[in-house]
């Protein structure tokens, strides 16, 4: 009986070369006291710095993980003040009639430069008083919009 077991496990241990080599050191260990005491307490030393190692990656994992949504909001919340502002800037200046456009080309289904220059200026001031009344238009529907929106802020 003893046999077939020292002989399966010796088996065994030859499949298992890995196996094996630890229990030649533990063998050796028991063997050598003072050495194998050393052996032993750097190994506890080095997982215990490799726990400590583990440990600063989860809590820096968890911290970004926490941190996330509040970034997210903070980015979309300066993007929208951006626009806002933006808009709002834009908005004064058209009420303000400041304008710093370039002024509008003719279309192009227009007719070429006409010979009789009376004729165009013509022309040209009755799109400009077209032009003006169309923002004028737009200047109240901004105005009523803006008010609006002043009332709803304040209830």
């Amino acid at each position: 009986m003893q046999a077939a077991i020292a002989s399966s496990v010796s088996h065994w241990l030859q499949q298992h070369p890995a196996v094996f080599r630890v229990l030649e050191i533990l063998i050796w260990m028991t063997n050598h006291p003072i050495i194998s005491l050393g052996i032993v307490l750097f190994a506890i030393a080095l997982i215990w710095q490799m726990i400590k190692g583990l440990g600063y990656l989860i809590e820096i994992g968890v911290r970004s993980l926490m941190q996330a949504p509040i970034k997210l909001l903070l980015f979309l919340f300066g993007i929208g003040a951006k626009s806002l502002s933006a808009v709002g800037g834009l908005a004064l200046k058209q009420l303000a009639g400041t304008k710093n456009t370039l002024p509008a080309l003719p279309p192009a289904s227009s007719q070429p430069v006409l010979p009789d220059k009376k004729q165009r200026l013509a022309e040209i001031s009755i799109r400009l008083e077209a032009l003006q009344k169309e923002q004028n238009e737009l200047l109240q529907e901004v105005a009523a919009i803006m008010a609006s929106d002043k009332i709803n802020l304040e209830v």
